[in-house]
């Protein structure tokens, strides 16, 4: 990390500044070296990435499932991001790129909060002139991330939601896209995003929307006896899913389902036999523009967390009640999206 990035570092239990060692660099990087505050163990410095998470948090299974999915995909990144780029864009308003880097004109400080494998902090940083600190649980996902991104505008730190080492009220934009329900208590990591943004900043958030009744036992079915597994028992399990999803989806078979079924969750209309399985049934991802392996990763990603968490649209909105400016809002089957700026 570079040193004038460090510098806007905080200890992330006493928000004081914190104190480099440098023990290796490269011109104006600090490669290796720590960050201490008095009375407090020092932070270690690796690889260019300073690192807070706890090593209690760091090992929970969330983390490490996390954390083994960026090590296998290391082509995520490349192989999703038109994809995922245009879905961002569509559901936080945006739409065109260029609508977004109007959003981000003036900004000086973005968070992208759980950045996985950084296509969006590459987003972010591409088109805005701000200085984007990219912070995620798993050191993996950094360290991938790191390998293919390098603008130098772009800081990676290994924190968790709950324990950011960002002052309060420091950031224009944070963006939080589709993370914070694989943290312990989702709402609580929100209020602490709040704070870190400034008066007048901007957020995107996406939780994930409750499914149809039998999509939502199937989910937890799977997903107690699939997250007890190593992440290659349960990338192997999720190979089936994966084909079936495949099967549907090759079919090309739109269903017309005559009316509502309320008690199932079921909504009437005319939908692709796959889209049906997969929203009311059993996740079964599939996306022709993907290869099996990120098909079967995203599968994965959904049943192999112990920590994933649902939500009702209300529910959702409820986070925005008080302090908050709605400026816009997407309700999907897979989730809920929702641009805000604080008041």
């Amino acid at each position: 990390m570079r040193e004038s990035h460090l510098q806007h570092l905080v200890c992330p239990q006493t928000l004081r500044p914190l104190r480099p060692s440098v023990l290796e660099s490269a011109g104006d990087e600090i490669l290796d070296g720590t960050l201490s505050v008095d009375g407090a163990e020092p932070y270690r410095i690796r690889g260019g990435i300073p690192s807070f998470v706890p090593t209690d948090v760091s090992r929970t299974q969330t983390v490490r499932s996390f954390a083994q999915k960026w090590a296998k995909h290391r082509y995520y990144l490349e192989h999703t991001r038109r994809f995922y780029t245009e879905w961002y864009l569509q559901r936080y308003g945006f739409f065109e790129i260029d609508a977004l880097r109007a959003f981000l004109e003036g900004a000086e400080f973005i968070l992208d909060a759980g950045t996985g494998a950084g296509r969006d902090a590459a987003n972010l940083t591409e088109n805005s002139d701000a200085t984007v600190f990219a912070v995620d649980t798993a050191w993996e996902a950094l360290e991938v991330a790191r390998d293919r991104l390098t603008q130098p505008r772009l800081a990676f730190v290994h924190a968790d939601l709950h324990r950011l080492p960002f002052p309060d009220e420091f950031f224009d934009f944070i963006n939080c896209d589709q993370v914070i329900h694989h943290t312990p208590d989702p709402r609580a990591a929100f209020e602490i995003l709040r704070r870190k943004l400034k008066l007048g900043g901007r957020i995107c958030c996406y939780v994930y929307k409750k499914k149809a009744v039998v999509r939502e036992f199937t989910d937890d079915y799977v997903r107690e006896r699939i997250s007890k597994l190593p992440v290659d028992d349960a990338l192997a399990v999720c190979e089936a899913i994966t084909r079936l999803g495949r099967t549907l989806a090759g079919l090309k078979v739109t269903v017309d389902v005559e009316q509502d079924i309320p008690i199932l969750g079921i909504q009437k209309g005319p939908v692709d036999l796959q889209r049906l399985f997969h929203w009311n049934v059993l996740k079964c991802f599939w996306n022709d523009e993907f290869d099996f392996f990120t098909n079967n990763i995203i599968n994965l990603d959904w049943y192999h967390p112990e920590y994933c968490f649902r939500f009702e649209p209300s529910e959702f909105r409820e986070w925005f009640n008080d302090g908050w400016e709605i400026q816009a809002w997407d309700v999907q089957d897979a989730g809920i999206s929702c641009r805000a700026k604080k008041v």
